[in-house]
């Protein structure tokens, strides 16, 4: 049989006499694909997910160089110049005690990015782990950890981080497992609802029935399933992790005095409001930056993860 070579992705291909002469469709093999490239064309697609992510750049370069960006020292006491309006030398004014609002605002910075981001590895870390023993170690133990679960659930989280806070005090560690404890339970129910869905696939059935490990086929089929929404999850849960720390610093139980907590200096502005509101309006706009850039880069990782999201995009 001849066959006509050509470069083109449809040739014809002659039949032996008296058949009919028929084509063969080639299809090019496709360039390959930047994964990096699209999952930032992705991300960078909507501009509110920009905006926030400018802002945690913002906020997050103020931290790590809060020594060096600060004007003033953030803890040095002068009441000669307390409650100052804002002037050249202090640009947001000063507090009761005459230290320099902006600089305690930016180093209040590092102390709201320590602590959201040390309760969110801590409590995706615990509830990952839980969730995974509760998907794979059998009924006995699956109902123990998920009925649990439930039942931490069904207390509020304020409570739960109230009461694990006084015992472990005010410190930045107290403070951090204290958030972590409130919201590990959610991801239990997440990498567990992760590892019933796959578990469920042939291929998991196929890999059972070959011999494999239930150590293997957690490491090699079931965490790479479970990464993209825990991911996204942590991502989006940074903000809370924030909030919470504030919550608690606003109402006494958070970071203790002198620490430039962002909720204990609206806390301490709170009463000042009247003549000079930026005590107390300029830390909560900062803590309101922050949880909105940290929801928005959620929502964007979210959608440049998510396969359907992609696609619309090339």
């Amino acid at each position: 049989m001849a066959t006509e070579m050509t470069n083109n992705p449809k040739r014809a291909v002659n039949a032996p006499p008296g058949e009919e002469a028929f084509e063969v469709l080639f299809e090019e093999p496709l360039p390959p694909v930047n994964e990096f490239k699209r999952f930032m064309k992705v991300f960078l697609h909507r501009k509110v997910v920009v905006v926030g992510l400018v802002f945690v750049i913002i906020i997050l370069v103020a931290g790590l160089f809060s020594y060096q960006i600060a004007p003033h020292d953030p803890f040095q006491i002068n009441l000669l110049n307390n409650l100052q309006p804002p002037s050249s030398e202090f640009l947001l004014g000063t507090d009761d005690l005459g230290r320099c609002l902006l600089s305690r605002i930016i180093h209040g910075a590092r102390l709201a990015l320590i602590t959201g981001v040390s309760t969110v590895f801590i409590s995706s870390a615990i509830g990952s782990v839980l969730g995974l023993v509760a998907g794979f170690a059998g009924k006995v133990v699956e109902d123990l950890i998920m009925r649990l679960t439930d039942a931490w659930l069904s207390l509020p989280p304020l409570i739960i981080m109230m009461f694990v806070g006084v015992i472990l005090g005010r410190g930045v560690v107290g403070i951090v497992f204290a958030v972590a404890l409130g919201m590990f339970p959610g991801y239990i129910r997440l990498v567990y609802g992760q590892v019933m869905t796959v578990k469920q696939n042939d291929y998991i059935m196929a890999s059972l029935a070959m011999g494999d490990s239930k150590m293997r086929i957690i490491f090699r089929h079931i965490l790479p399933n479970c990464i993209t929404p825990l991911i996204v999850t942590m991502t989006m849960s940074l903000g809370g992790a924030v909030m919470a720390e504030a919550g608690l610093s606003f109402i006494g139980l958070g970071l203790a005095p002198p620490s430039p907590a962002w909720g204990t200096m609206t806390n301490d502005g709170y009463m000042h409001l009247a003549h000079l509101p930026l005590l107390s309006l300029a830390p909560s706009a900062a803590l309101v930056l922050l949880v909105f850039g940290f929801n928005m880069v959620g929502d964007g990782i979210r959608d440049a993860l998510d396969p359907k999201m992609r696609g619309t995009m090339e």
